[in-house]
């Protein structure tokens, strides 16, 4: 959400969030309705982590209950779809800094 808010005044910019279908539980739907996230984000479900394995961003020797999730990823994609940006993270505690994300935007014609 902070970093949705941080980047508001962005013109265009649309925040999807994929899941592996495995995530997508009572429990994840609660926290999304709760933060409100449903207004700000587009949530996608990627049935049997297939857009995750053609990223290359599948969790090598997950726990089980992580089997098909991805690692913490960013894309930043500009109107026709180029990447111009992407960060793999392994530890989801640690976000990236919006005001990394501003500049990245920033230089996107």
């Amino acid at each position: 959400m902070e970093l949705r808010d941080s980047l508001a005044s962005t013109p265009d910019l649309q925040l999807v969030w994929v899941m592996a279908d495995r995530q997508i539980n009572e429990k994840t739907l609660r926290f999304i309705d709760e933060l409100g996230l449903r207004q700000h984000v587009r949530f996608l479900s990627d049935p049997q982590s297939e857009a995750i394995d053609r990223l290359g961003i599948r969790r090598e020797n997950p726990e089980p209950i992580e089997a098909g999730v991805p690692h913490p990823t960013t894309f930043v994609l500009d109107r026709q779809g180029v990447v111009r940006f992407a960060d793999l993270r392994t530890d989801f505690h640690i976000w990236l800094d919006p005001e990394l994300l501003r500049e990245v935007l920033a230089d996107i014609p």
